[in-house]
């Protein structure tokens, strides 16, 4: 028998949310290791193909490299793929990688809100509605049940 897809948002309790950390963490991190090889790559990239615009011959070492780099760039630009999927794939939205900003789709008084982390918090600390976005950030105690924030020791 195969697994039945909901349609919509993955919907996330706080604690939901909280426990998704670890892995949305380790996927940041990938990323972000990619992207900095990938930036990296893509500069020795544009140095290479203005040398070899130069009219350098093909047999000239420079020329295999910068095929070697195209090829590694390509590779990098897969894998960030790769690990874009497997964040949306914990449920997650990512908002900028990069930054290590993600939300979670979450329920707040019938309303569809977002559960805000951002890389380097331990926990999450704030919320928004949909349309509010990063600014329009609220403290999460204001989005908890004030008997069960009692519980969340930070």
């Amino acid at each position: 028998m195969t697994e039945q897809k909901t349609l919509g948002p993955k919907l996330f309790t706080l604690p939901q949310a909280e426990a998704a950390l670890p892995a949305v963490k380790e996927h940041l991190a990938r990323f972000q290791d990619a992207y900095g090889r990938y930036e990296e790559v893509k500069r020795e990239v544009s140095v290479l193909r203005l040398v070899s615009a130069s009219g350098v011959d093909k047999a000239n070492p420079d020329s295999a490299t910068l095929q070697d780099k195209e090829r590694e760039q390509q590779t990098l630009v897969r894998e960030m793929q790769s690990i874009q999927v497997g964040l949306v794939e914990v449920g997650c939205v990512p908002k900028s990688i990069q930054d290590g900003l993600v939300d979670f789709f979450a329920i707040k008084d019938e309303r569809l809100v977002f559960l805000c982390w951002r890389q380097g918090e331990e926990r999450i600390r704030a919320w928004h509605t949909l349309e509010a976005g990063y600014a329009g950030r609220m403290p999460i105690e204001t989005f908890v049940d004030p008997e069960a924030a009692g519980d969340r020791h930070d």
